[in-house]
């Protein structure tokens, strides 16, 4: 009788929850990805909890922190963190003090992992597309790389997040989090979280190692895109390089280096006005938390675009202006702080159809600057991008975003596209020159 008192409040407290997140986050959440999908069913299965200690308050701080910290930064991710943490305060007072999995799972199905797998792991791709061609060489094989492409008998293999399987880098880390969950039901011992960060580490690296190992069958056995066996290569590499060693590593290291909680005499639980009235103040929170996510949001750049000479300018949503120049394209996409995603060229020509072909990081007019080429059947553009804040101008996410944190400087995307190699370089020239960036950021 006293488990189904503490049901239903825990079945109303689990539905107000759920609703503020299907409020907030309908636009946010990929809720049919096979990460939100996978996060879902693991959850359950590293469940654990601690029937007698029941009614811990400790997430409930932990969330509000999260709440206070998510006003000062209104982004969707933080949000979605201090929602995770409601929940776990929530199974706490249901189920008694939970373990620390099922918070790693349900973080994991945010989406900006899924954009960091893009975006950050960029430079990886890059130099494992050299890695792969410096090991079919060895191997005897005529092949040559260029930034992302590896060239075999007149055949050119891109080397993109697909076909790299960094998509499975969501899906290795919930299947890792879930063998430990499992190893540690079977043994009743736990792993410090120490171990566990350190075991999330070691799945990123066979990780990495399965993705280089795909890159070269691919291009051995010359299996392209279009080829079914295209993706049965890359589930043939996950499960071999990564779930096998993970399934077999996890109960040996639970047996090894987990300790079986020592047993604590049963306090009595807070009582239970305490637990509602936490309840009504988080929920109260978080739904006002809310509220400020959905309001638009505010630009800090001039709303109207400046006029930056020899260029026809257009202003976009979010952000973007549009210049262009005798045929030529400059995206200037400004960045609102460190801690906001960008329109990462990547993710924006792809979505128009684009494939990017031969990207590499060059210096062309004294700026560092990824380069290559975008192809859609027979139309070829070339296209270069970098960050720029007026006088720092890298391709790389820490330093940026450092310094914006740092010097409180505002950053831009700025991506120059042309219909030539050497129009590029020229418009990258004219850009830098005419110091466009800093007049369309207002900084002049």
């Amino acid at each position: 009788m006293d488990r189904l008192q503490r049901l239903i409040p825990a079945l109303i407290w689990t539905a107000l929850y759920a609703g503020i997140a299907l409020y907030a986050l309908d636009d946010y959440m990929e809720w049919g990805s096979n990460g939100f999908i996978l996060g879902a069913v693991t959850v359950p299965v590293v469940l654990r909890a601690d029937a007698g200690q029941k009614r811990s308050l400790r997430y409930f701080y932990a969330a509000l922190a999260c709440c206070l910290l998510a006003w000062i930064v209104p982004a969707k991710t933080m949000l979605f963190a201090t929602l995770v943490l409601a929940f776990c305060f929530l199974a706490d007072s249901f189920f008694g003090k939970i373990n620390t999995l099922p918070m790693m799972a349900m973080m994991l199905m945010a989406p900006v992992f899924q954009y960091v797998t893009n975006i950050f792991t960029f430079p990886i791709r890059l130099h494992l597309t050299r890695l792969a061609g410096g090991i079919l060489q060895l191997a005897g094989r005529d092949v040559t790389s260029e930034g992302n492409m590896l060239m075999l008998n007149g055949t050119e293999f891109s080397v993109d997040p697909a076909c790299m399987g960094l998509s499975m880098m969501i899906t290795a880390l919930l299947c890792g989090i879930a063998a430990i969950g499992i190893a540690q039901r079977k043994t009743g011992k736990s792993l410090p979280i120490y171990l566990l960060l350190a075991w999330m580490a070691f799945i990123l690296i066979l990780n990495t190692g399965s993705n280089l190992f795909r890159i070269v069958l691919l291009v051995q056995f010359h299996i392209l895109p279009d080829n079914i066996m295209h993706d049965v290569m890359g589930l043939f590499c996950l499960v071999l390089y990564v779930l096998v060693p993970v399934f077999y590593l996890a109960p040996r290291l639970v047996n090894r280096f987990g300790k079986v909680p020592p047993e604590r005499p049963e306090h009595p639980p807070h009582p239970r006005y305490m637990v509602l009235q936490a309840h009504l103040s988080l929920a109260a929170c978080i739904f006002l938390l809310a509220y400020k996510t959905t309001l638009p949001r505010e630009s800090i750049f001039t709303t109207q675009a400046p006029a930056v000479q020899g260029y026809a300018i257009t202003a976009l949503k979010d952000d973007v202006t549009k210049l262009e120049h005798d045929g030529a394209l400059v995206y200037i996409k400004k960045i609102k702080d460190c801690y906001y995603t960008d329109h990462h060229p990547t993710i924006c020509w792809q979505g128009s159809g684009f494939a990017f072909k031969k990207v590499k990081e060059e210096k062309i007019e004294g700026i560092s600057l990824f380069a290559g080429t975008l192809e859609k059947g027979a139309e070829r553009l070339y296209t270069a991008w970098w960050y720029d804040n007026g006088s720092l101008q890298t391709v790389s996410q820490f330093e940026w975003r450092w310094n914006a944190l740092t010097t409180r400087s505002r950053f831009a995307l700025v991506n120059v596209t042309a219909a030539s190699r050497e129009g590029l370089i020229a418009e990258i020239a004219r850009v830098s020159k005419g110091r466009a960036v800093q007049q369309t950021m207002g900084l002049e």
